[in-house]
């Protein structure tokens, strides 16, 4: 009797509270105190605690209605409703570890729940626990396969998990309820570029720009899946685009300055990589290409200045000591050349244009051993032609080496016949002639049909 009384007495009270809920007094505290009574006469009655923790929550007292939660399901472990209410209150308040908890336990009592099944997954997600949020994702896929957030979230991790093809698909199911989805299409086109499949990732960038006009990102890369399959003049209309829309991106205006290079537009690219190194003094491939363009305008003196404070950003790039030491060698500079090549060559001993060009300047120089050697270097990266032959012929034959002059002639003449026949055939009428070693040589004699001997 007395326990009856009791629970009646606070039944009585959680009654009034109830009352409240629909009128100016829903969620004050004076309904609060009405439920704190109605637990204080009877500390286990479930429904008391729950509400209470319901005014809590509204009234944004997140600590205390975690207590009343926690309460509850101390009460009643199967008390569904309660397991989600306390794990927003436990994410409001940044414990993690306890949303987790809530959540895991909720799901535990209904793993069809997809409302806890998707915050828990986001939590999984954003903590990285990748494993676990792709199960949660598949859960959650099962039961609404039209979730498309959740689509995406799942070939997202997949994506970032390297399982490719799952990813793919996982866009494509995603595209097959939302055709506009961006997301999908920008991802896919991430794909594509990844693997060089430069016509698919176009298109899907192509769809992109459709459903997000001026995006600079997409159309960033957009202009590099054109210029990858070589139509610069789509790429060219790409980077404008980007341009237009991100100004202050110096490396927008070096891609686009690139393109217009590659389509003859060379001022205009001038203009575009003049603006990149004014955004971005620091970026060295700019005033490499800057350097390019200058030399194709006969601007000597603004190449060599941009070729020069290309290597002071960065020292170690074979390629511009090679194109500084070539503008230097046509500029008579020869010192500074040869510095320059060798630096080339030593940076990247596979540079077969730097061994090339280093070549040729010894040759000029007068220094015959070397310029052997670099033409022979050339030959053993198999990037061999026939002026390296027909020069390594020279040399041998001006040192008095037949043997190995006669071979290099050959293949010289082999590869480009009409023209080093006529060379050597000049050469050969010359009184005192680097071919002497060779010229009553029959091998020789034979490369050259109707050669008149004396």
């Amino acid at each position: 009797m007395e326990e009856a009384e009791t629970y009646h007495e606070a039944y009585l009270l959680v009654r009034k509270a109830q009352d409240m809920i629909g009128t100016s007094k829903e969620n004050s505290d004076e309904q609060a105190e009405l439920f704190q009574k109605a637990i204080r006469i009877k500390p286990d009655f479930l429904e008391a605690h729950y509400n209470l923790g319901l005014i809590y929550a509204n009234q944004k007292k997140w600590q205390r209605a975690i207590s009343e939660f926690e309460a509850v399901l101390k009460l009643d472990p199967k008390f569904e409703g309660a397991y989600f209410l306390l794990a927003s209150g436990y994410q409001t308040v940044g414990d993690e570890k306890n949303t987790i908890r809530a959540l895991e336990g909720g799901l535990n009592i209904n793993p069809k729940d997809t409302r806890m099944l998707r915050a828990l997954a986001y939590l999984q997600y954003n903590s990285k626990n990748d494993p676990e949020a792709i199960k949660l994702l598949q859960q959650l896929l099962e039961l609404e396969p039209a979730d498309i957030e959740s689509r995406i979230d799942l070939a997202v991790l997949f994506h970032r998990n390297n399982e490719i093809e799952k990813a793919v698909s996982n866009y494509k199911d995603a595209l097959l309820v939302d055709s506009k989805s961006f997301a999908a299409h920008y991802n896919l086109a991430l794909i594509y570029m990844s693997q060089k499949k430069y016509a698919e990732a176009a298109l899907e960038l192509e769809t992109v720009s459709q459903i997000r006009p001026g995006y600079p990102e997409s159309l960033e890369l957009l202009g590099d899946a054109y210029a990858f399959q070589r139509m610069q003049q789509k790429a060219v209309s790409a980077y404008k685009a980007a341009t237009e829309k991100a100004p202050d991106r110096s490396v927008l205006f070096s891609k686009l300055g690139s393109s217009l290079a590659d389509i003859g537009k060379n001022e205009e690219a001038v203009a575009a990589l003049e603006r990149s190194v004014k955004l971005n003094p620091q970026d060295p491939r700019a005033y490499f290409l800057l350097g390019e363009l200058y030399g194709d305008l006969k601007r000597v003196d603004s190449a060599i200045a941009a070729y020069k404070r290309s290597l002071e950003l960065n020292l170690k790039q074979s390629g511009v000591h090679l194109s500084l030491g070539t503008l230097y060698a046509e500029s008579n500079k020869t010192d500074e050349a040869m510095t320059e090549l060798n630096a080339a060559v030593q940076l990247d001993p596979n540079n077969s244009y730097a061994w090339g060009n280093l070549a040729l300047l010894n040759e000029k120089l007068g220094l015959d051993k070397a310029a052997i050697q670099a033409h022979e270097k050339v030959l053993s990266l198999g990037k061999g032609q026939a002026l390296n032959y027909f020069h390594l012929g020279m040399l041998y034959a001006k040192n008095n080496q037949p043997d190995q002059a006669i071979p290099n002639f050959a293949k010289a003449i082999e590869m480009e016949p009409e023209k080093y026949r006529t060379v050597l055939m000049a050469e050969l009428r010359n009184v005192h002639s680097m071919l002497d070693s060779v010229r009553y040589k029959t091998e020789f004699r034979q490369l050259l049909p109707g050669m008149q001997t004396k």
